[in-house]
Formats: C-alpha cells, sequence, structure tokens
C-alpha cells in the first residue's frame, strides 16, 4: 500500500533488469526505467529528486520536452501546489493533452528548452514560485548516483556478470552523470561507460546534444560519445520490439542502436522511455517503411 503518489514512485525500484533475447549470443540487459509508475520513463526518479529539493512554496515553474512535465505535474499537484509547465510546441502532443487533463498551466513555446529557459527564470521571479531547474540542480544527478547506478551494480552482481559497459542516453544528461559517476568511481576503467546523442542535424524526443553549455558535462564521465540519426532510433525501437516484445522509445532506441553498433558484450542499457507517447511518429516510420 502507498500513501502518496511520492511513495507510489519509489515503490517501483529497483526498477527491472531483463536479459535481451534480440542481443544473443551477446549478453546484453536493458535497465528498465519506463516501469516507474507516473510517467513510464525515468523522469519519475528526476521529478521526485526535484520536488525534494524545494521546501515547499506556493507554485513551480519548469520547462521540459514531456516526460518530466507531466512526473512534476503528479507530484506538485498531490502536494497541493500550483504548477507553470513550459515545452516546446514540437514536443510530442500526448504530453500536452495530459498536463491540461491535470489541470496545470501549459505555455508553448518555439524553440527548445535551452532556449525558453530564460523565460521560465523571469515568470518563477515574477509569480514567486518555485523553479526548481533540472538543468544545474545537483539532486537531479544524485538521484541517479544514490539509486539508479546502485540498483544496476545490485542487479548485475545477482544475475551473476559484471558489467563491462554501461550506455545510456543524454539530455539534461542528469541520469548518465549520476550513473557514470558511480561506475567510475567504483570500477575505474574497468567499465567503460558510453553515452548516446542525436546526431548533428537530427532531433530525437527526450535527448539533445551535450554541449560546453551543459552544466552537468564537465561531471559527466564516460568514455565515449555515439551520434545516432533519428531513423537509426527508429531502427532500434524495431530492433526491441521484434526481438524482445518490449515497447520502447525512441531514446531507448537510440541506445539499443548505439549498442548494436558497438557490438558489446556484458553490457546494460539504460531504456529510460517506452514507446506509447510516440504513436504518431512510429505510425509515419512504418508507413515509409512498407
Amino acid at each position: 500500500m502507498f500513501r502518496s503518489v511520492e511513495e507510489l514512485i519509489r515503490g517501483a525500484w529497483p526498477t527491472p533488469l531483463l536479459r535481451l533475447r534480440s542481443f544473443e549470443p551477446h549478453n546484453v540487459w536493458a535497465k528498465l526505467e519506463f516501469m516507474n509508475p507516473i510517467t513510464h520513463s525515468i523522469k519519475d526518479r528526476t521529478a521526485l529528486a526535484l520536488v525534494e529539493s524545494i521546501n515547499g512554496g506556493e507554485g513551480v515553474v519548469e520547462v521540459s520536452s514531456g516526460n518530466l512535465a507531466v512526473a512534476l505535474a503528479s507530484i506538485v499537484k498531490s502536494r497541493g501546489m500550483d504548477y507553470v509547465a513550459y515545452i516546446p510546441k514540437a514536443s510530442p502532443r500526448p504530453f500536452k493533452v495530459i498536463l491540461r487533463l491535470m489541470g496545470v498551466k501549459v505555455v508553448e513555446r518555439e524553440g527548445n528548452t535551452s532556449t525558453i529557459l530564460p523565460e521560465v527564470v523571469n515568470e518563477a521571479n515574477r509569480l514567486g514560485y518555485i523553479h526548481p531547474n533540472q538543468f544545474s540542480n545537483p539532486a537531479n544527478y544524485m538521484m541517479h548516483y544514490r539509486f539508479t547506478a546502485r540498483e544496476i551494480d545490485e542487479q548485475c552482481r545477482l544475475a551473476g556478470f559484471k558489467p563491462r559497459y554501461v550506455i545510456g542516453s543524454v539530455g539534461t544528461a542528469g541520469h548518465m552523470t549520476g550513473i557514470s559517476m558511480y561506475f567510475k568511481e567504483r570500477y575505474g576503467d574497468e567499465v567503460k561507460v558510453i553515452a548516446v546523442q542525436p546526431s548533428a542535424n537530427s532531433t530525437i524526443p527526450g535527448i539533445k546534444r551535450l554541449n560546453n553549455g551543459n552544466p552537468f558535462a564537465k561531471l559527466l564521465r564516460v568514455d565515449d560519445v555515439v551520434d545516432v540519426s533519428r531513423e537509426e532510433a527508429l531502427m532500434g525501437v524495431r530492433w526491441v520490439a521484434r526481438g524482445d516484445g518490449l515497447l520502447v522509445g525512441l531514446s531507448s532506441g537510440a541506445v539499443a542502436y548505439a549498442a548494436l553498433r558497438l557490438n558489446v558484450d556484458d553490457a546494460v542499457l539504460v531504456f529510460p522511455d517506452d514507446a506509447w507517447k510516440y504513436i504518431d511518429e512510429l505510425e509515419l516510420a512504418l508507413m515509409n517503411e512498407e
């Protein structure tokens, strides 16, 4: 039994680690972060960390391309607080519908989360609301250092192997920063940490290219950064759906494709999101395939 949304989120941990049949004979496992209960994404963890890092307040203002906005809405509303969600116009429609269903004020803007951020800061100051700032708040990556990474380590031990690779996508880079810090501190070069980003001039929902403006970039401890195009991410989604029966989102598909390209063994792939929010795009990809 759970007495709050926050207890429900924590009660879903550890999220499952599943061996992927589609990568056999290689030993490749997926950390199924889409098994988090609110948004079916890793952003449940991030939102919980952000809200727990603030002390009360009447409301919250934040910018997100989708999953984090919904997870924040769930937790903030359950605390009786107001929430103003800034979201790029290009974000998938289901996120906007769900936010409005929850009674959130949705502000759509052209551009991406980085270009919208200054307006968010100004609006928070104007309203006297809290801006938890997912892009620079240490609570973001520390959640994954303390919990997500430790779960992976313990689950691999129970499965009888030590990972040689941990592969995950980057957006704000929060979860991969925490995971990379954990594994590099404990295992050094024995575990290679690989970050996956969209290739130049390509967009993949939920992730973006690393740049010097990312506050977490200097803390991220990766051995390599792999570029994946949107078309390749869709190929990864199909590979996992048809080989393993798992319905993963495009960020997860990008991770799967990177693992295929690198031909890894004894690897853990972090799957942050599921397929259901991207049905329109997946349908279009299937039409093109035919």
